[in-house]
């Protein structure tokens, strides 16, 4: 066992919460394996980590497809917190107290929303620039 995982062993369940309304856990295939998966159903949460093949056993048709479709799921909310370090400044705030704090986030997430909106819709974007 390594550092890493030691931690990520130690961290998981810091990081579940089970007030959350939905109990899927969405992780990449680091995150596979009988330790975390034991950690998961003992806070009663679902596992919807990536399965990860072995040398010299690949993973099923059925096991890639699998994969595939979280991927699309994770993707959805990684590209989120992507454009907000690339582009948006990064994640990290400055305020001082939980409702300035609450304020910068939902201010950073309209904007991520107009953002969006714009690249979805075109010609609106055009529109705009003049």
């Amino acid at each position: 066992m390594t550092l890493a995982n030691v931690h990520d062993s130690q961290m998981l369940p810091h990081l579940l919460d089970p007030e959350n309304e939905h109990n899927g856990v969405w992780a990449d295939s680091a995150y596979s394996g009988k330790r975390f998966e034991k950690l998961l159903s003992l806070g009663g949460f679902e596992s919807l980590i990536h399965k990860k093949g072995a040398r010299d056993k690949p993973l099923s048709h059925t096991a890639k497809e699998l994969n595939r479709i979280k991927s699309a799921v994770r993707s959805r909310v990684e590209h989120v917190f992507g454009c907000m370090t690339m582009s948006m400044g990064g994640k990290m705030t400055r305020t001082i107290g939980l409702a300035r704090t609450e304020t910068w986030w939902d201010l950073k997430n309209l904007t991520f929303n107009f953002l969006r909106y714009l690249q979805y819709t075109p010609n609106l974007a055009k529109t705009a620039a003049y």
